[in-house]
């Protein structure tokens, strides 16, 4: 299993508890529920097409056009990582983006404590990521439970069969396969098909794409992939827009149709 350092852990845990200190959980409660009920998640990631969900900064300009533009674009659902540097509501960021969107938005802050879920239900969240490898025990059952009582869809981020185990244990109905830390391009890309092969049918298959891009998606497409995460990496560029939408295309492209492709006819 993929570690994470429990220095890390705590720190996340410190802050929020500040934030509830700040905000208590009642009032977050009631603030949330004042949100429209999330759309689902599911349903706008599975569909006959290799879906495409882009990981923005909404403070880095060329991501812009993509918050407001993304369903022209191809763009299936938006992802969000807070920034606690710049804020001390990690759910701001992503409210702000709510607001200039109708795509299902996922919110990618490690999750250690069912209080985050409600910071993401209060800013508009659609889908949540839960980190298996921050999660012990029967952790990462009560956060997925819970996430579904508050009408979010919860993705589980795995990065190796152990933990994938667990993401079905918990009965998880999405899960984000990663590549190991320090993994070389050719290594990850087949131990994250070899992921994707072990996951039921039953369970939405999100697959990180790495800097390949397009050899990315084509080979986790072969592998049963519902749809793919463009992290920040492939987005860097002046015109993350043009990558977007080249990768959405190629998703959509009948020979890549869920269970469906040949080497023949993948597209050149």
């Amino acid at each position: 299993m993929s570690e994470i350092s429990e220095t890390l852990l705590a720190r996340v845990r410190a802050q929020v508890a500040a934030r509830e200190a700040r905000l208590p959980l009642a009032e977050l409660r009631q603030r949330a529920l004042t949100r429209p009920v999330p759309c689902s998640g599911l349903d706008a990631l599975r569909g006959e097409r290799v879906t495409v969900i882009a990981e923005l900064d909404p403070g880095h300009a060329p991501h812009g056009p993509l918050v407001d533009h993304g369903e022209e674009c191809g763009l299936a659902a938006l992802a969000i990582a807070p920034v606690p540097d710049r804020e001390h509501e990690p759910g701001r960021a992503m409210a702000q983006v709510r607001s200039r969107t109708q795509l299902p938005v996922l919110y990618m802050d490690l999750v250690v404590s069912s209080y985050q879920l409600w910071e993401a239900r209060a800013g508009g969240a659609d889908l949540v990521l839960l980190t298996a490898a921050a999660l012990r025990g029967e952790a990462l059952v009560s956060l997925v439970e819970r996430a579904d009582s508050l009408g979010l869809t919860a993705v589980v981020d795995v990065r190796d069969g152990a933990e994938l185990m667990l993401a079905l244990h918990a009965a998880a109905r999405a899960v984000l396969v990663r590549p190991a830390a320090h993994a070389g391009e050719d290594a990850g890309r087949s131990a994250l098909c070899d992921l994707l092969s072990m996951i039921p049918d039953s369970v939405v298959r999100v697959a990180e794409c790495g800097a390949a891009g397009r050899s990315d998606l084509i080979a986790y497409a072969r592998k049963g992939a519902d749809a793919v995460l463009l992290g920040r990496a492939l987005l860097t560029g002046d015109d993350p827009r043009a990558t977007v939408t080249g990768l959405a295309a190629i998703g959509a492209h009948p020979s890549l149709f869920r269970r469906r492709m040949t080497d023949e006819a993948l597209p050149r």
